[in-house]
């Protein structure tokens, strides 16, 4: 590789160290993270794409796509996966990034009881993780 090559950021013109690119790219992990946490549950309970979809009631093909890195779920979806695979997804927020909050609204400002509910909402489970007369994994 040619060491006067540009650089891919340069050729884009992303500024790696603006303060928004960063929360970007950490958002884009932190994504990237949870659909990969997702997939390996779904394996370690030995679920396929296609056990997944019928409780999504969706295709395979569109399990395959959430799965695959790149993508941008909506959040329900990202739920309904989640219960697919027999755990419930919580929501967290931190206001630590609270310079790149913006200026109308203080992140400090926003009363958030998440928590709460969190401790009362009963778990989920997908169907074939309940037993049935016995039998775990019977649908």
């Amino acid at each position: 590789m040619d060491a006067m090559a540009p650089a891919l950021d340069d050729l884009l013109g992303i500024d790696p160290d603006d303060p928004t690119t960063a929360a970007e790219v950490e958002d884009s992990e932190a994504y990237a993270d949870l659909v990969h946490a997702l997939v390996v549950l779904r394996k370690r309970r030995r679920l396929t794409q296609q056990d997944v979809a019928d409780y999504m009631e969706t295709t395979q093909s569109v399990v395959s796509d959430f799965e695959r890195a790149g993508g941008n779920a909506r959040y329900s979806t990202l739920q309904r996966y989640a219960r697919a695979v027999g755990v419930r997804l919580c929501s967290m927020i931190d206001a630590t990034g609270s310079e790149l909050a913006p200026t109308w609204q203080k992140t400090a400002e926003v009363p958030v009881r998440l928590a709460q509910r969190a401790a009362t909402h009963p778990p989920v489970r997908a169907p074939w993780t309940q037993s049935v007369e016995g039998a775990v994994g019977a649908r």
